[in-house]
């Protein structure tokens, strides 16, 4: 075995982390390649995929980070409920290789992991952001309006401060949180105070 797999999976439920475990080393080693696991943060290792828990909404745009500050190839494996149709991937980033719901049977997991192996091992990079990513890039004025919230200013306030209609203001917020996929304001709260930076 000269091939090592680094692999990182972010997920609060340690039972269905040690059975992901369990199952990656099976299928690694039935390759002929090791895997090591990484915690994210941690160190300064890059891994070549991660597995990260989202929620059935949330939806990350790696091109617009820096591999360095995420700590990982941008390459990752989504844990979330799926949700049905096939409509629902066009609306993910490039760098998501599929999803893994708590109840997909192993040999689905050995499936996606079969046909994204070459992607996985070879660190593959894309230049350019995708479609997706682009489309959800905030303006500098949506920027400013989700600045504004964030601070816990309300629409009125910061239409004053930015010297444009509240109506203007609500216009902002709206297209910000369709890019943003957040369909409740709750959730665009909730996003607010836990992953905003808007110094980029």
């Amino acid at each position: 075995m000269d091939k090592k797999v680094k692999v990182a999976i972010k997920d609060e439920n340690s039972y269905f982390v040690l059975g992901v475990k369990y199952a990656l080393s099976e299928y690694f080693s039935l390759k002929g390649m090791s895997v090591e696991f990484s915690t994210l943060g941690k160190d300064d290792t890059v891994v070549d995929l991660v597995f990260l828990s989202l929620s059935e909404t949330e939806v990350v745009s790696c091109c617009d980070m820096d591999q360095s500050m995420v700590g990982f190839r941008l390459q990752y494996i989504a844990i979330r409920k799926k949700k049905g149709g096939l409509a629902w991937r066009g609306r993910t980033c490039v760098h998501e290789l599929g999803i893994l719901d708590f109840s997909t049977p192993i040999n689905e997991l050995y499936s996606l992991l079969d046909e994204k192996l070459w992607i996985i091992t070879e660190g593959r990079k894309v230049s350019e952001p995708c479609y997706f990513c682009m489309g959800r890039r905030l303006s500098y004025r949506e920027k400013e309006v989700m600045s504004y919230l964030r601070l816990g200013i309300n629409q009125t306030q910061a239409a004053k401060y930015m010297q444009l209609s509240v109506k203007t203001v609500h216009t902002y917020k709206q297209s910000a949180m369709r890019k943003l996929n957040f369909k409740r304001r709750s959730d665009l709260y909730h996003w607010l105070l836990k992953n905003m930076n808007l110094s980029s």
